[in-house]
């Protein structure tokens, strides 16, 4: 190849990359759509009704003042929480980790309204993956427990078992019944959890 024709090709490419560089710096467009990298956007459902059924309620509130007596009665850090913002679906979530699995209670949005979900991510599984797209995106997630509520129909009893069941990493025994009325009144005992759990 002669020094004329690298030449040649050379200002070829600085006047193809030129084209994109609009003056007004509007480069993105042209360049992403010309790659044929644009997608047609996803259809964004607003479930903030839900969200506001849930502050409402004063679940959350109630939720994250339990985790912060846990907190404190056991004289460590064993829960984490964190708070998401609309639009996502994921509204609140609780992780407490034993054994390199970290155990997980989330409330969520669904189309059929607020829902509770319980699932467990080991530590070599994708985490990236649920750290940002939750229980339905993570490959290495394991459901353990779902269900849709109604928020103006949980109890501080609800609670308690939501949260017994996971701070024993999903026993049978603290396995959630209907939030409507648990059928049968379970004693449960802080104490009692958190010494099985430290075996």
């Amino acid at each position: 190849m002669s020094q004329k024709d690298a030449r040649s090709i050379w200002t070829a490419g600085v006047i193809r990359m030129d084209e994109h560089k609009q003056t007004n710096g509007n480069w993105i467009g042209p360049l992403v759509t010309e790659l044929n990298l644009v997608r047609e956007k996803e259809t964004v459902l607003d479930l903030d009704h839900f969200r506001a059924q849930l502050e409402d309620s004063q679940l959350l509130e109630r939720m994250r003042k339990v985790a912060a007596d846990i907190n404190e009665k056991v004289g460590y850090h064993a829960l984490d929480l964190m708070d998401f913002l609309s639009p996502q679906r994921s509204v609140l979530r609780l992780s407490f980790s034993k054994n390199r699995t970290e155990y997980i209670l989330e409330i969520v949005l669904r189309l059929s309204g607020p829902a509770v979900v319980f699932h467990s991510v080991h530590e070599g599984s994708d985490r990236w993956n649920w750290y940002l797209y939750g229980s339905s995106g993570s490959r290495g997630s394991r459901i353990a427990f779902r269900q849709n509520f109604n928020p103006a129909d949980i109890t501080e009893e609800t609670i308690q078992t939501w949260f017994s069941f996971l701070i024993s990493r999903f026993n049978d025994k603290f396995r959630p019944r209907s939030c409507k009325k648990v059928s049968e009144r379970r004693e449960f005992h802080l104490s009692d959890i958190l010494g099985k759990t430290s075996a």
